[in-house]
């Protein structure tokens, strides 16, 4: 009979754990794969058009893992206003086809002697990348070995980015590696700008097989100082000489770093890498309403905005942010 009260204790204490353990589970946070409602807000600015009552608004929005977030509608937005939800009447619109957009991307090409035997693979890559380019985006290939070489300026027209792809030379190639350096040169070639006026967006995609070795004169830190914040796009194809540390030093980011294991893969890892710029371009949101404010008096008032069911609790989770009313309903 002793055994009993034993038994009890000892299936209390494992029903005990077993809760616990699913409780566990249930509170963990939500995951990439169980976020399909997890949405990223950053603006990049809040502008007014005092005559009509116009409040305009530039920002972008990203999923859990900071991808793009594209195809959003008006309809998919809480928009308030001093704590008041923006109603029907004031015509809330998103548009981004208002505003000038010049979408600009940089192809630099590793053509060291190390890549020798495979630049075929290298064209075939980038041809395919160029293939699958938006209509609006501008691209400008440089290739890059003691020093960087344009191949082709800045154009929409795949033709010519083409031919001149094909152009690229696949022998005599030099044994040095001026990494560092090439970023150098081609990182001041846009100014990214996110004014509802007016929007350029660019990113340099690198391609490379090895390390810097042309110079020491030149260093890591000069090319994410050049680079400055904007954004990069790492294509590495292993080898014994890639220096994947720095690399990934000079992605920043784990999602902009991308590892071909084979010259097989460099096609694919090339689409992965326009996918997502195409992506970032297309969760660029313009939105504007007209605010039901009607007095000329300067204030500053609240403008919060939400999306719909979404899942993220952080700051990232919505927007606030301010705009004056002074010259409203005048």
């Amino acid at each position: 009979m002793r055994l009993t009260p034993i038994l009890a204790v000892l299936f209390l204490l494992g029903s005990l754990v077993f809760t616990t353990a699913c409780k566990k589970d249930d509170d963990q946070p939500e995951g990439p794969a169980t976020t399909a409602k997890f949405y990223r807000l950053d603006a990049f600015e809040v502008d007014v058009e005092p005559s009509n009552r116009l409040v305009k608004i530039l920002f972008q929005v990203k999923d859990y893992e900071n991808n793009g977030i594209a195809g959003l509608t008006a309809d998919d937005f809480d928009v308030y206003e001093n704590a008041g939800k923006i109603d029907l009447e004031s015509d809330l619109r998103i548009a981004p086809d208002s505003i000038p957009y010049r979408l600009k991307t940089v192809l630099l090409l590793d053509l060291s002697r190390s890549v020798e035997g495979f630049v075929d693979q290298i064209k075939a890559a980038s041809i395919a990348l160029v293939n699958k380019k938006l209509s609006n985006q501008e691209v400008a290939i440089y290739t890059f070995d003691a020093q960087a070489t344009l191949i082709q300026d800045f154009t929409t027209r795949s033709d010519k980015l083409i031919e001149a792809i094909n152009n690229i030379p696949e022998t005599g190639l030099t044994n040095s590696t001026n990494l560092y350096g090439a970023i150098q040169s081609v990182s001041n070639l846009w100014t990214d700008i996110y004014t509802t006026s007016n929007i350029e967006d660019g990113s340099l995609v690198i391609f490379t097989d090895g390390r810097h070795n042309a110079t020491p004169n030149i260093t890591l830190n000069d090319a994410m100082n050049s680079l400055s914040g904007k954004k990069r796009y790492i294509a590495a194809l292993s080898s014994g000489d890639l220096d994947e540390d720095a690399l990934r030093t000079l992605a920043q980011s784990d999602n902009n770093y991308y590892q071909a294991e084979d010259v097989a893969s460099i096609e694919q890892m090339f689409l992965s890498i326009q996918e997502e710029i195409s992506s970032l371009s297309n969760s660029v949101y313009y939105m504007f309403y007209q605010s039901p404010i009607t007095d000329p008096t300067p204030f500053e008032n609240e403008l919060r905005i939400e999306i719909f069911d979404n899942a993220n609790t952080g700051n990232d989770g919505q927007l606030i942010e301010t705009f004056n009313s002074a010259g409203f309903g005048q």
